[in-house]
């Protein structure tokens, strides 16, 4: 008997879950892939030994503070990336997002969009979240696109904020408010 897969947030071809420990194997891969690396926050290498302190040692608490969650192909329960609310500020209902799709022949597929909108409907409208930002360095404009696709606007531009492979690169700004979300939902 097979075990049936936790789906937290369920959509048309993805599903999102809790990332576990066996996930750890992928993400240490993820994160260290060369062509991956340019766009993400990581560029200090990141073993298992570290991956898996980092997952034991996540807020568990309440409330919290980041929800990450698995990406995951319904039609073979894939996991092919990762996406989160990361400092969520329970006050002012706001939250920084971010999500990487590790596994190369899923690029470009839609696949990280439509994980954004699960995870936008949860926060505005399970959560009850007002803003969520979002930044892209200016060297990914796949990122970018399908940011700006998912309803974000650009709010703004950190000049020359990131540094990586002996470039200076800027860090463009991005947001989308509960009301924004909603008015592309009904469009």
């Amino acid at each position: 008997m097979s075990k049936k897969p936790v789906v937290f947030l369920q959509g048309k071809r993805v599903y999102l879950r809790p990332i576990d420990a066996a996930d750890l194997g992928r993400c240490e891969r993820w994160i260290n892939d060369p062509e991956i690396r340019p766009f993400i926050r990581m560029q200090f290498p990141m073993d298992a030994m570290a991956q898996k302190k980092w997952h034991e040692g996540r807020d568990r608490g309440h409330p919290r503070g980041d929800i990450l969650l698995a990406i995951v192909l319904r039609k073979n329960d894939r996991h092919i990336g990762n996406m989160g609310l990361h400092d969520i500020d329970w006050i002012n209902r706001n939250a920084i997002t971010g999500a990487l799709i590790g596994e190369k022949d899923c690029w470009s597929r839609g696949y990280g969009r439509e994980a954004k909108e699960l995870l936008l409907a949860y926060a505005f409208d399970t959560i009850g979240l007002h803003r969520i930002s979002s930044d892209v360095r200016a060297n990914n404009p796949r990122s970018f696109a399908y940011l700006k696709k998912s309803g974000y606007t650009e709010e703004g531009r950190e000049r020359q904020s990131v540094f990586h492979n002996g470039k200076w690169i800027d860090l463009i700004k991005l947001g989308i408010l509960a009301e924004e979300w909603r008015a592309l939902r009904h469009q």
